[in-house]
């Protein structure tokens, strides 16, 4: 009786976790063929031979290689979150979650310590199921010449993610089910906690948690130092240092960006960009990104995502306290702040990110191209801004023109096109002048 019940047990666990993976396979399928049906680059009629057509500005042999990284870069980023999920979902379902607390329990350790080392035993699991569609993410990248195969510097900078992330799921989830067993508007409490965390996060970026990936130093040359001034100037941007990134041993891919609040606000340019931008290209990309400063984006985004986490914690909170209250027994979560429901609140929260992803990218596109237009009407330099895409999309292979799919889940900017149509217009009203 006991062997015919525990193959009852079994098979009730593995049913779920079957029928999760036999979804993961068809979605991973779907996502491809849809992706391998979008893969040629299309142009519309009208921009056919002008400057917003790759034809123009990239070989035959450039166009392949993006084509086929383009499909495999996309398929890649849908597949990965889903694959996160399946390996929490294994987790619940499949009685891990519930038999690590168990194990953890008779070790009698203190209650803090107990929940560190299970969140570092589910983090870790999640993280080294990831890891060889991460590195096939950048093996793609290595394969198509965009990347150089530095795999020592990748791990690196992956156990460094692997670390953070591990410290704000143990700081965010460890709260969230420390209120759950203390307070009924734990909802509430925890969003409270994550407003100052967030802002303090924004602020400290740049000068803590950057330097861990990347290699800076004060710019060495005087006379771009000179220009990006008088440029800050001319936008009424106050801006400390401005560092020069040492990107060339990583990637051939030219870059700029600013970046911090107040008083960590930095301009950065990779050596990439020193190298192979004229002056025009660069200082309209740092237009670009003062434009983000004059319009306040910074701001924006952030109040965005404090009320977006508002929301996310009622939503997500709601429903884990629904799930873990109806099925618990059955996953052997005893009680919504028991660490076995880690699994459960991470698979949700996961899940709601990425489900209200489009928005999060609407609003960013929307800075963007207000940005551009900022860039566009302080320099004047739209053609440099074309020919800074042409260089760009012909070393980093990048898409000119994505699938809509791909588009609204995970564009943070206009396509590339978009912008160059942007800027072709711009150059016919200021000849119209």
């Amino acid at each position: 009786m006991d062997s015919a019940g525990d193959q009852g047990t079994a098979y009730r666990r593995k049913k779920p976790v079957l029928l999760a993976v036999a979804l993961f396979v068809v979605y991973a399928a779907l996502m491809l063929a849809y992706l391998v049906y979008t893969a040629p680059i299309t142009v519309p009629a009208e921009y056919a031979g002008t400057a917003a057509d790759p034809a123009t500005y990239m070989s035959a042999e450039q166009m392949k290689k993006t084509e086929s990284l383009r499909l495999w870069r996309r398929w890649l980023a849908f597949v990965i979150p889903a694959w996160t999920w399946l390996v929490f979902w294994v987790l619940i379902a499949g009685g891990f979650a519930a038999r690590w607390r168990d194990a953890l329990e008779r070790r009698r350790l203190p209650r803090v310590l107990r929940y560190a080392l299970y969140a570092l035993l589910v983090w870790t699991a999640a993280s080294l199921a990831a890891l060889p569609l991460h590195l096939a993410s950048h093996d793609v990248n290595v394969y198509h010449g965009v990347a150089a195969p530095a795999y020592s510097g990748w791990l690196m900078d992956y156990a460094t993610s692997f670390v953070l992330d591990y410290l704000a799921v143990l700081l965010l989830a460890g709260t969230a089910q420390w209120l759950m067993s203390r307070h009924r508007r734990w909802k509430l409490k925890l969003w409270l906690i994550t407003v100052p965390l967030g802002v303090f996060y924004v602020f400290i970026h740049p000068v803590w948690i950057a330097p861990l990936y990347e290699t800076v130093k004060p710019l060495s040359d005087e006379r771009v130092e000179r220009a990006v001034r008088d440029l800050a100037a001319r936008a009424n941007v106050a801006v400390g240092q401005i560092y020069e990134q040492e990107m060339s041993s990583v990637t051939s891919v030219a870059n700029a960006h600013v970046t911090g609040i107040g008083s960590t606000l930095r301009i950065v340019i990779w050596d990439t960009a020193l190298d192979s931008w004229s002056d025009e290209e660069l200082l309209f990309t740092l237009a670009h990104e003062m434009g983000h400063i004059v319009k306040r984006h910074m701001l924006i985004q952030t109040v965005y995502a404090l009320l977006g986490t508002l929301v996310l914690i009622g939503i997500g909170g709601w429903m884990y306290e629904r799930f873990a209250g109806k099925w618990g027994a059955r996953w052997g979560i005893r009680k919504p702040s028991d660490m076995a429901g880690l699994p459960l609140l991470l698979l949700l929260g996961l899940f709601l990110m990425f489900a209200t992803q489009p928005a999060d990218m609407a609003l960013s596109r929307y800075q963007e191209r207000e940005a551009d237009r900022y860039a566009m009407e302080l320099t004047g330099f739209a053609r440099a801004r074309i020919s800074q895409i042409h260089k760009y999309l012909s070393t980093a292979l990048q898409d000119p023109n994505p699938p809509r799919l791909y588009h609204w889940w995970f564009s943070t900017h206009p396509s590339y096109m978009e912008r160059m149509v942007t800027a072709m217009r711009f150059e016919e009203e200021k000849g119209g002048r």
